[in-house]
């Protein structure tokens, strides 16, 4: 059964049962309140004959004054009863009447309707000598009225339950068909429709809440799904470039070995050379797979133990180092002493590759500038004179950022491990690393990190 017509058949049930209450509730009170007038004119005459020294005569001229149809006979011992008043439709007939003592004694207190047919409400006097005076007053047009209310009320109540009940089946399917859509929405998302649109339009506020939260639920599901998909369309070129870039020293290191496996081979020169290019590409395998390593643990893990390292110190040294490489070169070097809580070794390998990636990739005469200066970050940039890279080729470093970037260390300016490396340490650092244009013409590198709390 559906929620709708749950709700439906319980509103029905609740008018049913309040119907019917109410129905018993006015039909009784009906029937008791004529009851109550009946018993306040008989209790009348009683107390009118009871204060007279001839109750008889009392009660007969009482009975003649009113506008009720009383009876009264007498009851003396075992006799026949003695009809004084008689009903004007001669109900009821005296020899009908049997009432015992103990029953006339109950009536002499409170009157009582009388279980023979006709119903007749009766009270009692008594006179002494074992002579009773009953009264009485026919009360069946009473209880036929009492059950024809009784029965009116009662289809008054079943028609206002089926009413009531074809009320609320309508309100209540209008007010869950949101539901139903919330319903049929949710079974479009569970078989991969994460397209599928729902509108937040119902009259409900509970009901419109609840499709706002779906819809942004669903909506934050898309998202991860589609960040799903896009990591997992990276990582289909991220494993495509690391097999790119061993197979390239593995076919150098298997030629070469087939070189010096090759009988016949006398030529010192070529052993020598052969072996300097196996040792050379095994070296280059090794960093690479050292880089790969270094990846992984820096996306899967936070950092060990940490200390207040010198950046500016750092960068000082590794681009005087560069000018020691390259003789030619024209560095500036502009960089205060700025303090960092981190991992010595990590940053040491990032600046390390940003002057390894300066020395490799731009000629030995590109002018470089680096300057470190702090704040509530540590702002470090290196500027190059190199060839620099183009727009989409800087788009492409940006997203890889964010994600695995391009590989092959062969394209220019090592948009590649180094790069990535820089933006990954900067990362477990809780900083950044940016890349675009150069003022100089080449590539600008910007790294920021958090200063150490204790050298702001």
């Amino acid at each position: 059964m559906t929620l709708a017509r749950r709700i439906s058949v319980l509103v029905g049930v609740v008018i049913a049962v309040t119907s019917f209450s109410i129905a018993l509730l006015a039909a009784f009170s009906g029937r008791s309140t004529a009851f109550d007038q009946v018993d306040e004119r008989l209790l009348s005459i009683r107390s009118a004959s009871l204060e007279s020294d001839d109750p008889v005569s009392a009660l007969l001229e009482r009975a003649g004054t009113g506008t009720s149809d009383l009876f009264a006979y007498l009851l003396v011992d075992d006799e026949e009863p003695l009809v004084l008043l008689e009903a004007r439709d001669g109900r009821p007939q005296p020899d009908s009447v049997r009432l015992t003592e103990t029953e006339l004694t109950e009536l002499a207190q409170n009157p009582d309707t009388s279980a023979e047919s006709p119903q007749t409400r009766l009270t009692a006097i008594d006179l002494g000598d074992a002579q009773w005076l009953v009264i009485g007053e026919p009360v069946d047009d009473i209880v036929r009225q009492f059950e024809g209310q009784l029965l009116r009320n009662s289809m008054l109540a079943v028609v206002l339950a089926l009413l009531g009940g074809l009320v609320a089946a309508a309100t209540t399917r209008r007010a869950l068909g949101p539901l139903q859509q919330v319903v049929d929405y949710s079974g479009a998302v569970a078989n991969g429709k994460l397209n599928a649109v729902l509108e937040v339009d119902s009259s409900a506020r509970e009901v419109r809440e609840l499709q706002a939260s779906i819809t942004e639920m669903v909506g934050s599901l898309k998202d991860a799904a589609d960040v799903k998909a896009q990591s997992e369309a990276d990582m289909r070129i991220f494993l495509a470039d690391v097999a790119h870039e061993l197979r390239t020293p593995l076919t150098t290191v298997r030629a070469y070995a087939d070189v010096l496996a090759a009988e016949g081979m006398s030529d010192s020169e070529v052993r020598v050379r052969a072996q300097e290019r196996i040792a050379h590409e095994s070296r280059r395998m090794s960093r690479l797979i050292d880089d790969l390593l270094l990846l992984a643990r820096l996306a899967s893990t936070r950092l060990g133990a940490t200390a207040l390292v010198d950046v500016g110190s750092l960068v000082s040294t590794h681009f005087s180092d560069l000018r020691v490489l390259d003789p030619e070169r024209s560095i500036e070097i502009s960089c205060d002493s700025c303090f960092v809580q981190g991992d010595q070794a990590l940053l040491e390998r990032m600046f390390a590759n940003l002057a390894s990636n300066v020395h490799r990739h731009t000629p030995t005469t590109a002018k470089v500038a680096v300057s470190c200066a702090a704040g509530d970050h540590v702002h470090c940039t290196v500027d190059d004179a190199g060839p620099g890279l183009d727009d989409a080729q800087l788009r492409q470093l940006a997203a890889g950022t964010e994600r695995f970037g391009q590989l092959r260390s062969g394209d220019r300016h090592g948009t590649g491990l180094g790069l990535h490396l820089v933006a990954s340490i900067a990362r477990s650092h809780g900083g950044s690393a940016s890349f675009a244009r150069s003022p100089l013409g080449g590539l600008r590198v910007s790294v920021s990190l958090p200063t150490a709390p204790r050298s702001r």
